[in-house]
C-alpha cells in the first residue's frame, strides 16, 4: 500500500494531509494510518506542510484506552457555517448512521461538534491533532 500511496502523493503533490486516528478501534484504520505516515516522509513528500490526525465517532473513542493511544486534539478549525451541511453529507453514508446512542447519530455528531467548539471557543468545531507543522514557502 505504501508505494501506491507514495506515487499518488508524488502526483498529486498535496500540501495537508488528513488522516484517521494511529489508535483507533478499527483495525483498517490503523493499517491505513501506518501506510500514510510511512508514505508522507518529509524525504519522500517535500510538498506536505501539515500532517493531521482526526478522529473519527465510534472509532476513536473505542480505541485502546492507555496513555499512549490517546487522541489529543491541540488544532481546531470552525465549522460553525458548515455542520448542517456537514450533518447533510454524512447522512450520504446511511450505513453508517444510525440513532442514538450510536456513536454517529446526527445527535452525536453535534454534540461532538459542539465540545470542540467550546474547548476553540467557537460554537462548533472540528478537531485534529497535530503530528507535522513544516512552514516554508
Amino acid at each position: 500500500m505504501i508505494p501506491e500511496l507514495s506515487k499518488v502523493f508524488t502526483r498529486i503533490k498535496p500540501e495537508i494531509i488528513y488522516v484517521v486516528n494511529r489508535s483507533d478501534a478499527h483495525s483498517d484504520h490503523r493499517y491505513l494510518f501506518e501506510a500514510v505516515y510511512s508514505a508522507t516522509k518529509s524525504f519522500r513528500q517535500p510538498s506536505i506542510k501539515k500532517i493531521l490526525m482526526y478522529e473519527c465517532l465510534s472509532e476513536t473513542e473505542f480505541g485502546f484506552p492507555i496513555s499512549e493511544h490517546l487522541f489529543l486534539p491541540n488544532y481546531f478549525v470552525d465549522i460553525t457555517p458548515y455542520l448542517d451541511q456537514k450533518i447533510e453529507i454524512m447522512k450520504v453514508y446511511a450505513s453508517e448512521i444510525s440513532e442514538p446512542p450510536f456513536p454517529r447519530s446526527e445527535q452525536n455528531i453535534r454534540a461532538l461538534a459542539t465540545l470542540r467548539g467550546s474547548t476553540a471557543g467557537v460554537l462548533a468545531a472540528e478537531a485534529f491533532q497535530v503530528l507535522k507543522i513544516m512552514d516554508k514557502e
